[in-house]
């Protein structure tokens, strides 16, 4: 028995590096996308309209040439082809472009397919069966089951629940025995009902792809018309609002023209840039302003010469205050005196009155 044992042991051991090693190197092809019948061609270009055009030509002209000597050949004559030709190669493009882009307008793609599920495995990698569908009817028995099945209500039921029942193991090695000792005259009893399950059972199969194929194909065109129906309500959408922009603007530019309309041979509103005009600076800013002078220049006559572009050009000022002394915008700002006196008098001027 313990050799029977390692035997088997061995061989589970051989089974399960058999599938490990299948699970390593042969890997599972990607599946490929199922091609959709219902999608536009696509446009051909005007060199594969000559190539279309003169192909058959060619070819009956070379019956010995391959596809790809041909396509050689009339690569050649496209790049010497006159110009007349080219342009009427591109004008059946641009038609066949329109059209594609017409019947795109109406296109929703396939919806994705439910990937396969992947391979499962137990711990010892032996390969787990997958669920099987419910609904899918019964598959047809063979001949040994049927006959398996009525030998056993004959021989081992009766004794089943008392001293002389016989356990499922020798109940095996019995059928199959048995079995083997029937005569062809005798299986032919099971061989007519097992053909007659089996063809049941094919017409119950096509039947149920059938259906399950219907309701596929159902699915799918509920949700290709879904998508199509949001996509038309995107599109609309779209030019809705882009009329909108466009009623706005012309509602704007009526209330512009009647009232503001300029006089003949004037500026133009657009071309004058708007100027920004700052506030007139108050005490306290004056205040920090004459501190942040006196702090590098100690006579008055720096603040006076600061005063004095104040009083031509108090936006420059005001923006070198705000850049150089009081700055609320950065968080870590150091006020910069001489900075601000480099901006307001320039480097020459702010040099004489600064220490």
């Amino acid at each position: 028995q313990a050799e029977a044992r390692g035997v088997n042991y061995d061989a589970r051991e051989r089974t399960r590096a058999m599938v490990t090693v299948g699970m390593q190197t042969l890997e599972k092809k990607p599946r490929k996308k199922r091609r959709d019948k219902d999608k536009p061609k696509r446009a051909m270009s005007a060199y594969l309209v000559f190539l279309n055009k003169h192909r058959d030509a060619t070819q009956k002209k070379n019956p010995s040439w391959s596809v790809t000597d041909v396509t050689k050949e009339l690569a050649a004559k496209w790049k010497t082809v006159t110009q007349s030709e080219r342009d009427e190669c591109q004008r059946v493009s641009d038609e066949d472009k329109a059209r594609y882009y017409r019947e795109m307008q109406n296109y929703v793609p396939l919806p994705d397919e439910k990937e396969e599920p992947p391979l499962r495995f137990d711990k010892d990698g032996n390969r787990k069966r997958r669920k099987k569908d419910k609904n899918a009817p019964r598959k047809n028995r063979s001949s040994y089951i049927i006959w398996a099945q009525e030998y056993r209500d004959k021989t081992f039921r009766p004794k089943a629940n008392t001293p002389d029942a016989v356990s499922f193991r020798d109940q095996a090695a019995q059928l199959g025995a048995a079995w083997k000792a029937c005569t062809p005259q005798q299986r032919k009893k099971y061989d007519d009902m097992a053909e007659k399950e089996a063809q049941a059972y094919a017409i119950k199969r096509d039947a149920y792809k059938a259906e399950q194929k219907a309701i596929a194909l159902a699915a799918r065109e509920a949700k290709r018309q879904r998508l199509l129906d949001e996509k038309r309500a995107w599109e609309a959408t779209k030019i809705a609002a882009a009329q909108l922009k466009e009623d706005k603007k012309k509602e704007k530019s009526a209330q512009l023209s009647p009232g503001k309309a300029r006089p003949f041979g004037g500026p133009s509103s657009k071309a004058v840039p708007k100027k920004v005009v700052h506030k007139e600076a108050d005490n306290v800013t004056m205040a920090k302003m004459r501190s942040a002078v006196l702090a590098v220049a100690p006579s008055d006559n720096a603040w006076r010469a600061v005063q004095d572009v104040y009083g031509s050009a108090p936006d420059k000022v005001m923006e070198a205050f705000r850049n150089f002394v009081d700055n609320r915008k950065m968080t870590n700002f150091v006020p910069d005196h001489r900075a601000f006196m480099n901006a307001v008098l320039g480097y020459d001027m702010a040099a004489t009155f600064m220490r």
